[in-house]
Order: C-alpha cells, then sequence, then structure tokens
C-alpha cells in the first residue's frame, strides 16, 4: 500500500523539481520560435503553483506540504535565539510562490490580453532574481562549503572516470 506520508518529502522534490523545471523551459524558449513549448512550460508552471495551494491548504499543521505562514514577530524572536527552523524559509517560500504564480498567471492571460505581454516578462525576470536570492539563501543555510565540497568530489570523480575511459 502507498504511504503518503512516509513519501510526502519525495513528492515535495519531485513538485520542486516540476514547478523549477517549468520556470527555467518557460524562460528559456520565450522566443517566437519556441513559443508553443514555452506555453507548455507556462502552464505546467501555473498548475505546479495551483496543485501547491490546493494541497498546502488542506495539509494539517505540521506536515511537510502544509503552506508556510511568515510572521514578522517570530523572524524577529528568532534572531534572538537563532535556533529552530530559520522563519526567512517561509518568507522566501511565500514570496517565490507569489511572484512565479504571478508570472504564470499573467502569461496566461497575457496569451490573450496581449498587451500585458511586458508586464509579465517584466514580472518573469523579477522571478528570476528572486530564485537567484533563494538559490543562495540556501547555499549559505546548507553549509555552502559543503555543498561546494560534494560538487567539486561528484566532478573530480567524474574527470577521474572520464580519464580512465580513454
Amino acid at each position: 500500500m502507498f504511504n503518503l506520508k512516509k513519501y510526502a518529502f519525495t513528492l515535495l522534490h519531485l513538485w520542486h523539481a516540476v514547478l523549477a523545471g517549468g520556470f527555467l523551459v518557460a524562460y528559456i524558449t520565450a522566443d517566437e520560435d519556441t513559443y508553443a513549448m514555452h506555453l507548455f512550460a507556462g502552464y505546467t508552471v501555473l498548475a505546479a503553483i495551483a496543485v501547491r495551494l490546493l494541497v498546502g491548504m488542506l495539509a494539517p499543521a505540521g506536515n511537510v506540504w502544509h503552506l508556510p505562514r511568515p510572521s514578522l514577530s517570530a523572524t524577529l524572536a528568532w534572531f534572538g535565539r537563532r535556533r529552530g527552523r530559520n522563519p526567512f524559509f517561509a518568507w522566501f517560500a511565500v514570496t517565490l510562490l507569489g511572484m512565479v504564480g504571478l508570472a504564470a498567471a499573467s502569461g496566461a492571460i497575457a496569451d490573450v490580453v496581449t498587451w500585458m505581454e511586458d508586464l509579465h516578462e517584466g514580472i518573469a525576470e523579477t522571478s528570476l532574481w528572486v530564485i537567484f536570492g533563494h538559490i543562495a539563501f540556501v547555499i549559505t543555510i546548507y553549509n555552502g562549503r559543503r555543498i561546494v565540497t560534494w560538487i567539486s568530489q561528484r566532478l573530480t570523480g567524474w574527470r577521474l572516470w572520464k580519464e580512465s575511459a580513454r
């Protein structure tokens, strides 16, 4: 039997990959030659955001799918003790869901109302910078040196394997 609780993190990571991949494909294919792929990726992002919001509202408190609710008082209190989950994760989650969701929704609207294309493009560009901030934050929080070491070990292993194959 499928145990949803057991796979909650895996499903959340899969959702994250669909959202990130969809945004990346939509961003890269934003020209006339690849417009159909851009539309498909944009609607995929919009569907992923809708699923996340729906599941997040239905998930019980404490579940990884439960929507984060940032709080200024909790953030200020965290600065006093610096223990527990960093409250900026909630702020980033809400900001990213909002910005990427707004980019996808404005794209869907711009598909019909063409004068909104410039607004859609501006929101998408702004979303990209928020995404870069999110990536930098995650790398910083999760001990960037450890991640860099892991990546360099993988690359070194790849290089050694590639050289031995010659």
